[in-house]
């Protein structure tokens, strides 16, 4: 750099070098940031993890104890006391029973064919945005005045403000309405296409298994998907949906103080990338991809797996038994979800922009993998609600973990098991005799043991040896009787520790009341209390929060404003399963009933259309009932058919009416005629009726001439005389006379 008194001048080269110097600071100082925040932030979630890991031991134990159980195995140490003892080791699979029927009876409830286990329903009073009721209002103030511009009656502002503001609540709760319909079809589609029944499905067999199931989501992934363009040909593209899946109880570490997802002071999910997964997340938005390079490179092709003390075991049971024995193509990863002071995230070097108030308190999610933080992110949840979703079957107030099925029937399980083994080692003694044989007397060639039919044992004289037999044999004694009974009853024990009766998955023997279908209807609707209730823990749990979440992203996030409207999520799993078939019934039951004149003109035929669909929907018989626009498009279709019937009906009996008239015309023109001969005949001369009659004889052949035969002749009628001055005419019949 040059100077020409108090002026200076820089060459190109040397603001090429300022440049480069500038960025070269920029790029230390974000290398400074990004170090800074992987030794704080990297710190923080390890020292957070060691914590939650030490204060979950005891829960690990439960856990394993738990899925043993459901798998029918001793834990190591009653395994080697009960093999030291002798005698049978069988494990009698009663919880494994109890489990898969719990299971199967809740995905039943949750999971139905045509059915959705929740809803969207508007509130009481639906709040809808002002800028779309102020039309309806504007609308609303000009038909009432044009009204009373047409009436000529003045308008009463007080009473027209009060229609205004009912129309408007209206109009909103319809609006409401409307926007819940629509948002449930879009929240349908979006479970079916996240991978929601599969992880639904599993978090059930883990609600049956353990203290708490879990289900993570949703989470915003972004898939693969095809594309129909035109000629229907598939073009592969990248969506990004929200998607859900089951997390381990093994896998998830609350923090000591936790009693819920949400109040503790963090939340740590163990989980597994492969190299693949990492590689797709180098340019996602939120990953850092020099750190996931790191990872990359510093754990090469082997992976890193940071094995815990449950981990062998536990892949034993869960049948990956000889994945402990390798080293894995999978890397571990901690993913952190907690509170951090908007100070500590500045130090650990998050955007400031996105940190509003320092001393203020916010929700991250970060990405552990070995030393590098891959991800981090503030959670954007308006309620700061992590996207983890938990259940229990049994909870237990003030702890975040409850009680499982293997633990409620952990004491019948023993109490079982070892009246089996007893019962199983008694039946091995008692089942021949046992042998009791004096050595002494026998003969130095007689081996004891060696025994069978009509054998002849060769003894000593007693005299020597003593009078004890050579041989004795003896039956011992058969509890089997007893110890089916002390079983039997423990196992009905099992029915009243978890409230899965065994008449619940159609074991028959039931007795006292549940021998006919009223007693048995009434204990299942008992059994029935238990098991809602368990459902109701998934409504409240996972259910409405999975819901609500993803209604919420809807509303903040979609351009569809066609769904939006101040709704509330309804879960109506524990509320449909007790009424589900009754209710098909009373259905049923009433469309008999309604079947008269009297209550069709009740409830019309729109009425009859929606419960024929009700009950049709319920048979399986989708498309059967029309819609209610296709019913009116048949209704109006029947009402012109019939107009045409009736039009039709009415002209033919006016032809019937016009042909009666006229064969009655032609009747009376006959009767007419028919007396005006007669009268004609009455009046004739003696003359002119013998030429009358003689030209009909004439007309007449005369084999069809009554009571004549032939010419000349008298007939049949020997009483007929010919009339004075008649002569038969030859050949021709008769004459007419002269």
């Amino acid at each position: 750099m040059a100077s020409l008194g108090l002026l200076q001048y820089r060459s190109a080269a040397d603001l090429r070098a300022v440049d480069e110097q500038e960025a070269q600071r920029l790029q230390d100082e974000q290398e400074r940031r990004r170090a800074l925040l992987e030794s704080s932030l990297g710190s923080h979630i390890h020292r957070c993890w060691e914590e939650a890991k030490m204060a979950k031991q005891e829960v690990e134990r439960r856990l394993l104890d738990c899925l043993r159980r459901r798998k029918g195995e001793y834990s190591p140490e009653k395994l080697a006391a009960i093999q030291q003892e002798g005698g049978s080791a069988i494990f009698m699979m009663q919880t494994t029973t109890k489990c898969r029927a719990a299971s199967s009876w809740i995905r039943d409830i949750l999971m139905p064919a045509n059915e959705r286990p929740w809803g969207l329903e508007p509130t009481p009073i639906a709040s809808v945005p002002p800028e779309f009721l102020r039309p309806v209002f504007r609308q609303f103030i000009q038909q009432a005045a044009m009204q009373a511009e047409q009436t000529g009656q003045p308008l009463d502002p007080q009473a027209v403000m009060k229609a205004a503001e009912d129309h408007v609540r209206h109009a909103a709760q319809e609006m409401a309405e409307e926007a819940a319909e629509r948002h449930q079809e879009l929240i349908e589609d979006q479970l079916s296409e996240g991978n929601w029944d599969n992880a639904l499905a599993d978090f059930i067999e883990d609600f049956a298994t353990y203290p708490n199931a879990i289900i993570r989501g949703h989470n915003l992934r972004n898939v693969s998907a095809l594309a129909w363009m035109q000629g229907w040909k598939p073009v592969k593209t990248k969506e990004i949906r929200p998607d859900w899946y089951r997390v381990s109880p093994f896998d998830l570490y609350p923090s000591p103080d936790a009693v819920s997802i949400d109040d503790g002071a963090y939340i740590i999910e163990r989980c597994r990338f492969t190299r693949g997964q990492l590689n797709r997340l180098i340019g996602a938005p939120g990953y850092n991809e020099e750190a996931i390079r790191n990872v990359l490179q510093e754990h090469g092709q082997s992976g890193l797996r940071n094995w815990l003390w449950t981990d062998g075991e536990r892949a034993e049971l869960e049948g990956r038994g000889h994945e402990w024995l390798t080293k894995g193509q999978t890397i571990d990863a901690l993913i952190y979800c907690g509170g951090a002071q908007g100070i500590s995230l500045l130090q650990w070097g998050v955007n400031p922009d996105d940190i509003e108030d320092p001393l203020a308190e916010y929700e991250v999610e970060a990405t552990l993998i070995g030393r590098h933080v891959i991800r981090v992110k503030i959670n954007r949840d308006p309620l700061e609600r992590r996207p983890y979703h938990t259940a229990s079957f049994q909870p237990v107030p003030g702890s975040f973990w409850g009680q499982g099925i293997p633990e409620l029937m952990a004491d019948v399980q023993d109490v079982c098991n070892a009246t089996a083994r007893s019962l199983v080692n008694n039946l091995a003694i008692s089942s021949g005799p046992q042998v009791e044989v004096y050595e002494e007397r026998l003969d130095a060639t007689e081996d004891p043991t060696n025994m069978y039919p009509w054998k002849v044992w060769r003894t000593k004289d007693s005299a020597v040896t003593g009078n004890n037999p050579a041989v004795r044999f003896f039956q011992p004694t058969s509890n089997a009787a007893e110890l089916l009974t002390v079983y039997e009853q423990f196992e009905r024990r099992a029915d009243d520790a978890t409230n899965i009766p065994r008449y619940a998955y159609g074991n028959e023997r039931v007795g006292g009341a549940g021998q006919t279908a009223s007693g048995l209807s009434m204990l299942m609707e008992s059994a029935n209390k238990g098991i809602k209730d368990a459902i109701r823990h998934i409504d409240r749990g996972v259910i409405r929060r999975v819901i609500e979440a993803l209604w919420l992203h809807n509303m903040q996030y979609s351009d569809d404003n066609s769904i939006k409207g101040d709704v509330s999520v309804v879960p109506r799993g524990s509320s449909a399963m007790l009424i589900r078939e009754q209710t098909h019934q009373m259905r049923a039951e009433f469309l008999a009933m309604t079947a008269n004149p009297i209550d069709m003109g009740i409830i019309g035929q729109e009425g009859r259309r929606d419960l024929l669909a009700a009950v049709a929907e319920k048979l399986d018989l989708p498309g059967l009932i029309p819609s209610e626009g296709k019913m009116r498009e048949n209704l109006a279709s029947q009402q012109e058919q019939g107009q045409m019937m009736q039009k039709l009906e009415q002209m033919i009996k006016q032809a019937e009416a016009q042909e009666k008239m006229a064969k009655a015309a032609k009747s009376e023109a006959e009767v007419a005629e028919t007396q005006a001969d007669a009268q004609r005949t009455q009046t004739l001369t003696p003359l002119e009726a013998r030429k009358l009659l003689a030209e009909i004889l004439n007309m007449v052949k005369p084999d069809e001439r009554t009571g004549l035969e032939g010419p000349g002749q008298t007939g049949r009628n020997p009483g007929w005389q010919a009339p004075a001055g008649y002569s038969p005419a030859p050949q021709r019949g008769l004459q007419r006379p002269s």
